[in-house]
């Protein structure tokens, strides 16, 4: 429950309504899904405006909203506060609300690739001991993570969220608002560089998560990625270090193998300890997203058994590596999900690992948000996919011709003009006993190309 003075105070608003001190049952940026005595933040962006849909939030029964201009006609029995900007207000009172659950504790999770599995195993280990929230779907940026903050309840006494940014400021911003105890950057890779330049600039931007970092909070650290060994060795705090290659970590992997198509074992070294894990789902790279989770879990209090426990019971996400039997004989790795430079790369390195005694044929979106290094690194992936043998690609959006064009003499590529077309040509071509990867990033959709493989 959020009371008005509360709201106020946290946004500095001003109450445009004669009101008594009003009791909101929740926060909500949608007038699609208002719910009765909500308040309702009438946020805006390039294709929308929430200032439009006030009255009708009204009307379906949220108590009041948060606005940048007036209105004209206020309801009466209606709150209406205004402030500067719905966005930044959303962010001050979930950080208001975060804040005043003193033994909450919170660890917040970015990184290039990885956050989400990380942040689901993270949450597996530690439901086993705590009452946990995490942020769910696409919830890891500013409208996303104060929404999640701000259903903390009177049970909760952990919280694990993941946090996503394109821009400089952003993971800054949203640690701000998270207060977190604990921090991890998974790793650093090609994302986003559209408007971070370069590497160096995701090194800036993921490094603002930690820092402000001291003595009281923990980093959990990946010492196989060069870039998050940087960003660490200047911050003073605890640390926790995890890694597969670099020796004298305190949690590390070893014996590492594939079952088929269904699970990864390995041996978990935290300590002095071994444990035997066993992770549902392909990927290889998963081991060192269970090794970050871990070095979470130990950093809440969590012991080898909840750590062993904890990852047992991981479903991956949808639509991330999910493997998938087609009626036409092939099997599908549905990693729909998004796509950038390095995640393309260990998708395909999965593809070939598993695809057996048949072909490994890639059908690939576009990575979008590189900028000037769109051509170069879509070129680039078509160097990678030669050099790994892939037997066949199917090719869809408009950087698809710079993959094709490495692809010429050396292996067969098609370029699809729609996701109908991609799943045709695969229907075509593709044979019983292979394997399919299907990968693009989000704004490509590319699971519209297995609705069609799975349309009756």
């Amino acid at each position: 429950m959020l009371e008005l003075s509360r709201v106020l105070n946290s946004t500095n608003g001003v109450l445009l309504s004669k009101s008594d001190e009003a009791i909101f049952t929740g926060v909500s940026t949608d007038s699609r899904k208002i719910r009765k005595d909500e308040l309702f933040f009438a946020l805006y962006g390039s294709n929308f405006d929430g200032h439009d849909f006030v009255l009708e939030a009204l009307e379906k029964g949220a108590k009041g909203a948060v606005i940048e201009r007036p209105l004209f006609l206020i309801p009466n029995g209606k709150v209406l506060i205004k402030v500067p900007s719905t966005l930044e207000s959303l962010g001050d009172l979930a950080s208001t609300w975060r804040r005043s659950f003193v033994n909450l504790r919170l660890a917040a999770i970015t990184g290039s690739n990885g956050k989400t599995t990380t942040k689901e195993m993270a949450s597996n280990i530690l439901s086993l001991k705590f009452s946990v929230l995490k942020n769910t779907g696409n919830f890891n940026n500013l409208i996303g993570l104060p929404l999640t903050l701000l259903k903390l309840r009177e049970g909760h006494n952990a919280a694990v969220v993941e946090l996503g940014m394109n821009d400089f400021g952003e993971i800054r911003r949203l640690s701000e608002i998270a207060a977190p105890d604990i921090g991890a950057i998974t790793n650093i890779g090609r994302a986003h560089l559209e408007k971070l330049g370069g590497i160096e600039g995701v090194v800036r931007a993921k490094a603002e998560l930690v820092e402000g970092f001291t003595e009281n909070k923990t980093f959990v650290t990946n010492m196989d990625d060069p870039w998050v060994k940087k960003i660490g060795e200047p911050i003073k705090c605890h640390k926790i270090s995890f890694g597969i290659d670099t020796p004298q970590t305190y949690i590390s992997a070893k014996d590492i193998e594939t079952v088929e198509f269904s699970a990864v074992r390995f041996r978990m070294i935290v300590g002095g300890d071994k444990l035997p894990i066993r992770i549902r789902g392909i990927g290889l790279h998963n081991v060192m997203n269970a090794l970050c989770a871990a070095g979470i879990a130990i950093a809440f209090g969590c012991n080898t058994d909840e750590i062993q426990a904890g990852l047992e019971r991981f479903i991956p996400a949808y639509m991330r590596l999910e493997v998938m039997d087609t009626s036409f004989g092939f099997k599908i790795i549905n990693d729909t999900y998004n796509a950038n430079p390095d995640s393309m790369r260990r998708g395909v390195e999965e593809l070939v690992r598993l695809k057996g005694s048949g072909r490994a044929i890639a059908v690939l979106g576009d990575m979008l948000e590189l900028g000037m290094a769109s051509e170069a690194e879509h070129r680039s992936l078509g160097e990678f996919l030669c050099d790994s043998k892939v037997d066949l690609v199917i090719a869809y959006g408009k950087q698809g011709e710079h993959v094709l064009e490495v692809l010429r003499g050396r292996a067969k590529g098609i370029l699809a003009e729609t996701h109908e077309e991609a799943a045709e040509n695969l229907i075509k071509l593709a044979k019983e006993g292979d394997l399919v990867l299907i990968k693009g990033s989000r704004g490509m959709q590319m699971e519209k190309v297995i609705q069609r493989l799975f349309k009756e």
